[in-house]
């Protein structure tokens, strides 16, 4: 009688089942002590109340995560590791099923043993939902929503680890690749766009990095899980990848050879690409590092060699398994041409990159600033977040014009003591221009500047308080800096129309070297306005007209920071650069043991030091104030033209 053979081997399902089978006993374990237990411990707890909580996402989130990107590798490397164990393989493929049957077989089980889990869990929240009101908890659209993120970012990584069990006969490798090649696009973009700037003079790196980059990566998106929308683009890319993986991997499957087991890479084309890739990463990785630790040119050019040659070193490590390996210079210095090659290129600028700067007709609006991480902040009032008048779109690429013209003889480039300038033209097309430049000379750039910086429009931009009127206010907390227990509260109608109008006053009449740096530290300002936001404001020596307002309401003794609040002050020049990093307390220890410390104790001069003294300590003297009510310790710094001439006295001697 003829053996038949069906499609659906019941031999091969049993297999799958005893050998796998666990990890999705496993998963639903996990589940379960993630979701269901952890809700019911919130449904029993002992005051019988509900405890609400985001999303069903938010739930043991940790273990929910790990579930995500574990499960699915662990369950693709179970499935496949016949392909990279002899026995095993010659067992599977002497059945009598094609490799097409095998693969379906498999791949269908791992989808089945990711979904029942998931189905089961669902279910019981579903128990859960209909039986209790809990409501407060999650909904029905939540447990939907749930159950299909959850399976579609585990099926996509689901499937990339087969993709890479099929090019791979180390199990161990599989893995590893596996979360290497997720990880990829974020990493290489992340470490292009870091090393580029050194390459394209205006480059912003932090303009690009900015941005959402979790839905490249499944394994970022699974970070936050509860971002995700079921019904979207990002959605709909990830079930195409499945099925593309999917796809190959059955293809690359029917094409390998059975005897390639044991090997880092089953097929020879992969191999240069595996290490090279390695290189490139490693170069890249290598440059970043010593840019952010020296800032240094030479330093980072260093990086990328050590960087590339201990890339390509590892790669043949893994490729020949043994770090006795014959190392091919030649391969080595092939590529490092072309990373030269490819260098110069970009340097030369082709494109013309570097010179690139927008007609004004074509400009809708600018964006300037020293960074570019707050460009996308919601500005909690209504005002203008761009600038849009024709005089400063002129000042603005009239200096975007100069520092193009001076860099071609002035340092411009990424170096630790340099000025950054952000410029971001916003095109009437929609489309974006950016550029971020590290000034040496930023100086020369000043009148410029202050010219954008002084306009009545930049200042309505960055001050809140020009954007309310006088009945938007509640009320107004003052409460004096450093470690001193004084503060007033304006609630009287009258009283609040004129603080606003002094503080609105003020900010129209600030300098730019008032805007840039803050002298005199006396108080904090919180306007509290009746829609429920606060505004936030320091008091210092530039408030003039408030400053006046408060002596003749007679609460500057009882709002601000004086001299009589302090015990004395010890002064040191700044011989290092100081990190914020260091406390305020070690630094206070390190300006006492100076040989030549100035201590100030007399309260003329100690009301000088808290009129010129700036809240940053990156002066040219640090100063540690200390209290008469408190322990704790203030650093503060002085420097210009804001030195006292009695430090420079003692510090000349």
């Amino acid at each position: 009688m003829p053996s038949r053979i069906t499609w659906l081997n019941r031999g091969l399902i049993i297999y799958i089942f005893r050998s796998t089978g666990w990890i999705g006993f496993l998963y639903l374990i996990g589940l379960i002590f993630a979701l269901p237990l952890e809700i019911l411990t919130r449904i029993l707890n002992e005051k019988n109340e509900y405890v609400e909580f985001e999303n069903l996402f938010s739930s043991q989130q940790m273990i929910q995560f790990v579930l995500v990107i574990v499960i699915p590798v662990l369950l693709a490397i179970s499935l496949f590791r016949f392909l990279q164990i002899k026995q095993a393989s010659d067992f599977i493929h002497s059945l009598p099923i094609t490799r097409g049957t095998v693969y379906f077989h498999m791949i269908g089980m791992g989808f089945l043993f990711l979904a029942l889990p998931i189905i089961l869990t669902g279910s019981i929240l579903l128990l859960f939902q209909s039986a209790i009101d809990i409501e407060s908890l999650y909904t029905l659209t939540d447990i939907w929503s749930w159950m299909g993120i959850t399976f579609l970012l585990e099926v996509v990584i689901f499937s990339v680890a087969v993709f890479i069990g099929m090019i791979t006969g180390l199990s161990a490798l599989q893995g590893l690749l596996t979360y290497i090649v997720l990880g990829l696009p974020v990493g290489l973009f992340v470490l292009l766009a870091a090393n580029m700037k050194f390459l394209i003079t205006g480059f912003s790196a932090d303009y690009y990095l900015r941005t959402n980059l979790n839905g490249i990566s499944p394994l970022l998106a699974a970070t936050e899980m509860e971002k995700i929308t079921f019904f979207s683009f990002q959605t709909l890319i990830y079930a195409l990848l499945t099925v593309l993986f999917s796809f190959l991997s059955l293809v690359i499957y029917q094409k390998r050879k059975l005897e390639h087991v044991s090997q880092a890479f089953v097929f020879s084309r992969i191999k240069p690409l595996f290490k090279f890739g390695l290189t490139l990463s490693m170069l890249l990785f290598s440059g970043f590092y010593f840019s952010e630790t020296t800032g240094k040119i030479g330093w980072i050019f260093f990086g990328y060699v050590i960087g590339s040659f201990f890339g390509y070193y590892l790669g043949e490590i893994v490729l020949q398994k043994t770090w006795r390996i014959s190392f091919n210079h030649k391969g080595y210095l092939a590529f490092m041409m072309i990373i030269m090659v490819l260098g110069l290129i970009l340097k030369m600028d082709p494109i013309q990159y570097k010179t690139k700067i927008p007609d004004e007709r074509e400009i809708s609006q600018i964006y300037i600033g020293n960074s570019p991480l707050y460009i996308e902040e919601e500005i909690p009032y209504t005002g203008p977040t761009y600038l849009k008048q024709k005089e400063n779109i002129e000042a603005v690429t009239l200096m975007h014009q100069q520092i193009i013209e001076k860099g071609k003889t002035v340092s411009v480039g990424e170096w630790s003591d340099a000025q950054s300038v952000f410029i971001m033209y916003q095109l009437k097309d929609g489309k974006r221009l950016a550029r971020e430049y590290h000034l040496q000379n930023y100086d020369s750039y000043l009148p410029l500047l202050a010219k954008i910086y002084e306009s009545e429009e930049y200042k309505k931009t960055v001050n809140e308080l020009l954007n309310v009127t006088t009945e938007d206010v509640s009320k107004i907390r003052i409460k004096a800096s450093g470690q001193v227990d004084k503060s007033v509260t304006i609630k009287d109608e009258h009283q609040l129309q004129e603080a606003v109008h002094a503080l609105s006053e003020d900010l129209d009449n600030q300098s730019f070297a008032q805007m840039a740096n803050s002298i005199g530290d006396y108080a904090t300002i919180d306007i509290y306005l009746k829609n429920k936001k606060i505004i936030y404001m320091n008091w210092d020596s530039s408030l003039t007209q408030f400053s006046k307002w408060m002596e003749q309401t007679k609460r500057t003794r009882k709002a601000r920071l004086l001299a009589e609040d302090i015990s004395y002050i010890l002064i040191a020049r700044t011989d290092s650069q100081i990190y914020n990093s260091i406390s305020a307390e070690e630094l206070a220890r390190q300006i006492e043991q100076k040989p030549n410390c100035l201590k100030i104790n007399t309260l003329s001069d100690i009301d000088m030091l808290i009129d010129n003294a700036q809240i940053d300590w990156d002066g040219e003297y640090l100063a540690a104030f200390y209290y008469k009510d408190s322990r704790e310790v203030d650093i503060k710094s002085f420097s210009g033209d804001h030195v006292p001439d009695f430090i420079l006295e003692h510090f000349n001697e």
